[in-house]
């Protein structure tokens, strides 16, 4: 059986290799760029790789096509949107790291939270200055007893949840298929977003980015929050409205954000984005330094091989 290996990003790449070549019964090729890619695919059965950009999309919607016996993708990023835009021929059958992300992901999310309640950055920037500020300590507060909305509850959400939970806070959710989750007390669909995010204090985004979920989050349910509500995306970029987040810190509409994606990835250095107040933007890392995530993620396509190897692998 044939494998291919498209390592055109350094994500995991070290124990995906490893276990790749492990597996027995594998003829493993290992390609980086596209013309590598093109020229490797004729006759593999299956093809390992982290998401396509969506500028190469078109480019590999053509190369996937090409190549009809073809009948697994695994991709090992939590997002796939540049495979959703090469339009994966349905023959193929694609699967997932299914929240090895989604601790660390979770963590990214809390430390958001906390640095603004505990005031992190305040006393980063005070210890330098060589000054016991303890009258600065009125501006700390906490987040036990607070109101957390998440958007979206797959994999990252629920992680989000119980961290949340054990720092006793009241959770609701917004998402698209409502059903009850022991983690969280309110379940709600997303077409009571609005309802929701007036409740929060805390606003956290895992939801995947869809056609349906693109802008989600925009001028409207901006006004619809409380003024000193805090907003972290741990998701995509596209999922929140640029502008109107831009807007909303300025104006006061919510009290800060914490960002870990927007649109585009990498944000220009002269994007207004970078100047707006009480913001928080990580490049798109949230999902990294954790050795068991890269564990979790390298055993998922182990684990999907095996399953293609025996006839019983499902979309995931």
């Amino acid at each position: 059986m044939k494998i291919v290996y498209w390592a055109h990003m350094s994500l995991a790449e070290a124990p995906v290799t490893k276990n790749l070549q492990a597996a027995k019964g594998i003829d493993l090729v290992i390609v980086r760029t596209m013309d590598e890619l093109k020229a490797a695919l004729p006759g593999a059965d299956g093809l390992v790789a982290p998401d396509c950009t969506e500028d190469d999309s078109a480019e590999v919607g053509k190369v996937l096509r090409a190549n009809p016996q073809l009948k697994w993708l695994h991709v090992i990023t939590a997002g796939r949107e540049g495979f959703d835009h090469a339009k994966v021929p349905p023959s193929i059958t694609v699967t997932g790291p299914a929240g090895a992300h989604s601790p660390a992901l979770a963590e990214h999310a809390m430390a958001f939270m906390l640095s603004w309640t505990r005031q992190i950055p305040m006393w980063s920037a005070i210890t330098p200055t060589h000054k016991w500020a303890r009258s600065e300590a009125t501006k700390m507060s906490s987040v036990e007893g607070r109101t957390l909305a998440i958007v979206g509850l797959g994999h990252a959400g629920r992680e989000v949840a119980k961290r949340a939970r054990a720092f006793g806070m009241t959770i609701l959710a917004a998402t698209r298929t409502p059903k009850d989750e022991p983690l969280v007390d309110e379940v709600h669909p997303l077409t009571k977003l609005k309802e929701v995010l007036a409740r929060a204090d805390f606003i956290v985004v895992t939801i995947a980015q869809t056609g349906e979920t693109r802008g989600l989050i925009g001028a409207a349910e901006f006004a619809a929050c409380k003024p000193n509500a805090y907003l972290v995306n741990v998701a995509r970029g596209p999922i929140i409205d640029q502008a109107a987040l831009l807007d909303a810190l300025k104006t006061g509409k919510i009290a800060g954000a914490g960002i870990d994606v927007t649109d585009p990835e990498p944000l220009p250095p002269t994007d207004p984005l970078w100047d707006a107040p009480n913001l928080i933007i990580s490049p798109h890392c949230g999902g990294g330094g954790s050795q068991a995530s890269m564990a979790r993620l390298s055993g998922r396509v182990t684990e999907n091989l095996a399953r293609f190897q025996n006839g019983t692998l499902k979309p995931t």
